[in-house]
């Protein structure tokens, strides 16, 4: 890792927090009013129409996005969680931006590496702070780049009420294929959190690897995070450590 700490993804991270204008935060707005109804400046979500007891009773629920752990369970590819300083597979780095530091070891457990932005800790405000998370999976076997990328987007997809922002299905990192998606989901407890992950996939060792890094924040955080969200996924860097 290089002295300033590491954790990076790239472009598509201003369209993930772009939500600058975000949802707003939970509690009354300082008049006492309540507050107004969470935007995006990427995506507008309009109220939802009241449904008749009919219109309710015939909803019908969506499939669930298939996702890379579906395509790997389906196709009997093993998976194997890397943590930094493994001496195998590409090494993974990103940069730490001012007011962000490495995460206590076992707070993101089967991360890579991952770092959380204390800078927005607040005694008045609890909640999640804005967060990096780096994982690395060995597969068993080599796979080919785009059956896995074709449904890197599946698992944000499935979170509660998502919203899709930007998507970005043609970019590179490091010269290798990358997918990154950006958004929003109402997460219980915390409200709206605003989403950015990129997924890239390598080669190294005679197996393939799945990189991916998260990024999120409670989407009143969103505008104020962006520049580091930028640095963060700006930064981002796989590099095989075998010759080819």
């Amino acid at each position: 890792m290089t002295n300033r700490p590491l954790v990076r993804i790239s472009g598509i991270a201003a369209a993930a927090i772009i939500l600058g204008g975000c949802a707003a935060d939970n509690g009354d707005t300082p008049d006492g009013s309540p507050p107004a109804p969470p935007t995006t400046v990427a995506v507008s979500v309009p109220p939802a129409a009241a449904a008749t007891t009919t219109e309710a009773a015939d909803t019908v629920e969506p499939e669930p996005a298939y996702s890379i752990a579906d395509y790997l369970a389906e196709n009997g590819i093993g998976r194997t969680p890397l943590a930094a300083g493994t001496e195998t597979g590409p090494a993974v780095e990103f940069d730490l931006p001012s007011g962000w530091e490495l995460a206590a070891p076992g707070m993101f457990p089967q991360s890579y590496v991952a770092a959380v932005g204390t800078q927005w800790e607040s005694e008045h405000d609890p909640g999640p702070l804005p967060a990096a998370v780096l994982t690395v999976l060995r597969l068993d076997r080599i796979v080919d780049p785009e059956d896995l990328l074709e449904h890197a987007g599946g698992a944000v997809a499935n979170l509660p009420g998502f919203e899709i922002a930007v998507d970005d299905p043609d970019s590179e990192i490091s010269g290798l294929p990358s997918y990154a998606l950006s958004g929003e989901y109402l997460d219980d407890e915390a409200g709206y959190i605003a989403i950015v992950e990129r997924t890239v996939i390598a080669e190294d060792d005679d197996a393939s690897y799945v990189i991916q890094l998260r990024v999120t924040a409670r989407s009143h955080d969103a505008e104020a995070v962006t520049d580091s969200v930028q640095e963060i996924d700006g930064s981002l860097t796989v590099t095989p450590r075998t010759e080819e």
